[in-house]
C-alpha cells in the first residue's frame, strides 16, 4: 500500500499540487484514521451498527490535529468556491469512491469531500498555511482548523527517488468530457500507469500554489509540463505489475460551474 501510494503523489506531485500538499493530505488522512481505528475498536461491540460518522467525533478529531491545531481567529472568515471536479477512484473489486473537490480559479485554496461521508469537508488554504475540517458532532456543525506541517524537504527526497524509478513516453490525444487531453505514460518495474490530462479547464489544482514557484517538475517531465501550464487530471489507470496485475484508476466523472461556499460563523471551532 505504501508503495501505491507512492506512485499516486507523482501524478498529483504534476497534475494537482505539487508534492507537499499531496503528503498533507496522506498524513492528515492517517493521523485521523490512525485516532479513530482506536477508538473504534475500544468501542467495537456497542457502535458495531454505527456509521463511521457517529465514532468521527471531536476528541478523535482534536486527537488527530495534535499540536498543529490553531485558534479559528487565524481562518478567515469565507472562502468561495465557484466549480466543483469530481473523482472516481476504483481499485480491483472494491466499490468505487467518489470524491468531490470545490475549486476557484486562480485561488490558493480548495475543498474536498468524501462523496459517501457527507458530514465532513475538508478545506486546505495554502496562502495562510491552514487545514480546516467540518463535520457534525450530533446537531452541531464544528470545525478545527491546525497549520501545515512543513514537509517540503523530505518530500523533495522521496520524489526525486520516485521519478528516477520511472520511465516516460507521450500517447495520442484523446477528448475526454469536451476536453482535448494529453497522455503520458510512466513505467517502472513495479507498476505501469496512464494518465490523461487537460489544460482547458477554467480550475487546475496548479493555481493553488502559485507562492511555491521554486519547486520544480522533475527534470524528465519537463518536455510534458511548460512554465504556465495549468494540467487538470482526467483519467489514470495504474496496473500493479507485483500484485497480480491489479489496476486501479482514477476518473473525472464531472467538472461543473457550481457556486458554494464556507462561512466561518456557520461552525463552532474546538
Amino acid at each position: 500500500m505504501k508503495k501505491i501510494v507512492g506512485v499516486c503523489s507523482i501524478v498529483f506531485l504534476v497534475l494537482f499540487c505539487d508534492g507537499v500538499e499531496a503528503q498533507i493530505l496522506k498524513k492528515l488522512q492517517r493521523k485521523v484514521e490512525d485516532k479513530l481505528a482506536q477508538k473504534a475498536a475500544d468501542k467495537v461491540q456497542e457502535e458495531a451498527e454505527k456509521s463511521l460518522d457517529t465514532i468521527l467525533n471531536a476528541d478523535a478529531m482534536v486527537m488527530a490535529y495534535g499540536k498543529n491545531k490553531v485558534e479559528a481567529a487565524l481562518v478567515p472568515n469565507s472562502y468561495a468556491f465557484s466549480w466543483q471536479y469530481s473523482l472516481e477512484i476504483q481499485s480491483g473489486s472494491e466499490k468505487a469512491m467518489i470524491v468531490d473537490y470545490f475549486l476557484e480559479p486562480n485561488a490558493e485554496y480548495f475543498g474536498f469531500k468524501m462523496r459517501d461521508s457527507q458530514e465532513m469537508f475538508v478545506l486546505i488554504d495554502n496562502k495562510n498555511k491552514l487545514i480546516i475540517t467540518t463535520f457534525k458532532q450530533e446537531s452541531k456543525k464544528v470545525a478545527i482548523a491546525s497549520k501545515i506541517p512543513d514537509y517540503s524537504g523530505k518530500i523533495e527526497k522521496e520524489n526525486e527517488k520516485e521519478n528516477e524509478a520511472f520511465s516516460y513516453k507521450t500517447l495520442p490525444n484523446k477528448i475526454i468530457r469536451g476536453y482535448n487531453c494529453k497522455g503520458i505514460q510512466a513505467t517502472s518495474k513495479d507498476f505501469t500507469m496512464v494518465f490523461y490530462y487537460t489544460n482547458e479547464a477554467e480550475v487546475s489544482f496548479s493555481d493553488l500554489f502559485s507562492a511555491q514557484q521554486k519547486q520544480k517538475n522533475p527534470a524528465v517531465l519537463k518536455s510534458y509540463f511548460k512554465p504556465g501550464d495549468k494540467p487538470l487530471m482526467m483519467t489514470t489507470s495504474m496496473k500493479d505489475l507485483k500484485n497480480q496485475g491489479q489496476i486501479r484508476t482514477m476518473t473525472c466523472i464531472s467538472l461543473d460551474k457550481k457556486a458554494s461556499s464556507f462561512v466561518k460563523s456557520d461552525y463552532t471551532f474546538l
